[in-house]
């Protein structure tokens, strides 16, 4: 089989993208989980320079490499085919879940007249389903690793 540089990067970046949702999931978003609106005034303090759609970046990074990877092992085996067809699925999905369900909310937080009750009604909502999207990340990151494992073992079979 070719040179697996290719699947390497695939998997370094759903590392990347599972680990930065664990990153802001058990070190940023515990800031404002409450939903109070001081917690929220006091994250907006804090990404002055940046903000947390920088990450979006990764998750682009992440799709342009399971296309490439799709394309460049299509010819390959079906089973690391099938792997990374599924991976590409999962990296649509995570990106429609994301425009669709938490892009509202964000925008809604970043506003400056917030209610304190739907606030915290969103905060909820927000974290507790953040839970599905690191599942997802996790399952593309599992597709990836098996996709190289499968270019792997094939070879040697």
């Amino acid at each position: 089989m070719k040179n697996r540089i290719i699947l390497w990067l695939n998997l370094s970046m759903w590392f990347l993208l599972f680990g930065g949702m664990l990153f802001d999931m058990l070190v940023v978003a515990v800031n404002w989980k409450s939903g109070d609106i001081a917690d929220i005034q006091h994250w907006h303090d804090y990404f002055r320079i940046t903000n947390p759609g920088d990450f979006f970046y990764v998750k682009f990074g992440v799709l342009l490499f399971a296309i490439v990877s799709l394309l460049a092992y299509w010819k390959s085996s079906k089973a690391v085919r099938l792997l990374l067809t599924l991976g590409l699925i999962v990296i649509f999905a995570d990106m429609a879940f994301t425009m669709l369900f938490f892009l509202p909310i964000n925008i809604y937080m970043d506003g400056s007249n917030l209610d304190p009750v739907l606030t915290q009604q969103k905060a909820n909502s927000w974290f507790t389903t953040n839970y599905l999207r690191i599942l997802l990340d996790f399952v593309g990151l599992y597709f990836a690793a098996r996709a190289l494992h499968k270019s792997y073992v094939e070879t040697y079979v």
